[in-house]
């Protein structure tokens, strides 16, 4: 679905742009197309009231064929035939406008755009001295150039300006749809692990009820059966509130109920749970912090963290391993620093362990339970404070993680 409307968008917006540079261009070429004219215009007009009238009125009108004669320049009685002819204009007579004749004739300078023999002529009527009126003419041949090149110019960036408006529309696409495409991606694969890990909890609490309904049983069986389920449910329950999470992550920080929680306390009560565990394993439990180490959270989702965090070092600790856990404050934060023991981890495995869902090789060969949510909920949580969860630089067989969090 992404990939087809990133397409579409691009084409769109590859259209729009190099619609509105066409446009842009076009209105440049009508603007040098009217400079060039206006320049022609105020050139005629500055040539005529400087060189023709001023010489007219000092010479009359039979010397103007002689004084003009590299010039297309007629002078034409009420009747519009041509009087006086410049040399050159012996042989140029383009198609008289009367309009302009009569206008001339009233006091009134006017201008058309005439092409003679495959050439553009700027053609002026202007009044002389009411008996007669003057026709000048300029060619545009060398003008049209200039718009000629700018044509030219236009025509050739055409390609580079369509692969520059795809190239600046797939970069504005793809940047606007990146938090759009790791919606969707989060979305397929939350369902796809919805359903994977749903399944397995409601295929065995299924499996469990149709053995025991098959024949009747004792009162002791069904208690156990009933167990079984409840143990299952819970599973379930606890799968969802962390999809829950999970879900609730990509859009927003968690909603919050502070209070003042004692963090050294919280770490005792955990820790107190996985006593008889960490004693059958052999695994030593230190923990270094004073008491009264105190910051204002959600002592709930903190308390939930560092459960997190520790059921993960359990987890992960061999036989006769040891884990231990620190607790600092300073004027700004309180820092968690949890290290424990475990098998050799891969550099690359590091850069995944936040991953949602995601498990790692030591995990999948040591057969290990969860479902690999744990610590990317604690760092959604702690970021939701404020705060932050870091890998710190593990050698050889230890991993360790510190939790920052603010005191307020």
């Amino acid at each position: 679905m992404i990939v087809p409307t990133k397409k579409r968008l691009t084409a769109i917006f590859t259209s729009v742009i190099l619609l509105f540079t066409i446009i842009i261009l076009i209105i440049s070429y009508i603007f040098i197309h009217q400079s060039v004219m206006s320049v022609a215009k105020n050139h005629m007009k500055e040539d005529i009231r400087t060189e023709f009238l001023d010489q007219y009125k000092r010479s009359g009108i039979d010397p103007v064929s002689k004084m003009w004669g590299e010039h297309l320049f007629q002078i034409l009685n009420p009747s519009g035939v041509v009087v006086v002819s410049s040399e050159k204009s012996v042989v140029f007579y383009p198609e008289l406008n009367r309009g302009m004749l009569q206008k001339a004739f009233g006091g009134k300078q006017g201008f058309e755009q005439r092409n003679f023999r495959g050439t553009d002529y700027l053609i002026s009527y202007f009044p002389i001295d009411g008996k007669y009126v003057g026709r000048a003419a300029l060619s545009l041949e060398e003008m049209q150039k200039y718009e000629k090149n700018f044509l030219d110019l236009i025509l050739m960036t055409l390609p580079g300006l369509f692969l520059l408006s795809y190239l600046t529309s797939r970069f504005l696409v793809n940047h606007a749809m990146e938090k759009i495409s790791e919606f969707f991606t989060f979305q397929e694969t939350f369902s796809s692990n919805v359903t994977h890990e749903l399944r397995s909890p409601l295929a065995s609490l299924k499996g469990n009820l149709e053995v025991t309904l098959r024949k009747e049983r004792s009162a002791d069986e069904y208690k156990d059966t009933l167990a079984l389920s409840l143990k299952e449910v819970d599973r379930i329950i606890a799968l969802l509130n962390n999809l829950y999470l999970l879900a609730s992550s990509k859009f927003k920080p968690l909603d919050l109920f502070k209070n003042q929680a004692d963090i050294v306390r919280i770490i005792n009560d955990v820790a107190r749970n996985y006593e008889k565990t960490m004693a059958s394993r052999g695994i030593m439990f230190t923990l270094t912090g004073a008491s009264g180490i105190t910051c204002y959270c959600d002592e709930a989702l903190i308390r939930r963290t560092i459960e997190n965090l520790i059921d993960n070092a359990v987890k992960y600790t061999p036989d006769n391993g040891s884990i231990s856990l620190t607790a600092e404050k300073d004027p700004k934060k309180i820092s968690i620093t949890i290290t424990n023991t475990c098998k050799s981890i891969e550099k690359g495995e590091l850069k995944h362990i936040f991953d949602p869902f995601y498990r790692g090789r030591t995990t999948k060969q040591s057969n290990i339970e969860g479902k690999g949510l744990g610590l990317y909920i604690s760092r959604y949580i702690i970021r939701s404070h404020g705060g932050d969860i870091r890998v710190n630089n593990t050698y050889g067989n230890l991993f360790s993680l510190t939790v920052t969090i603010p005191l307020k």
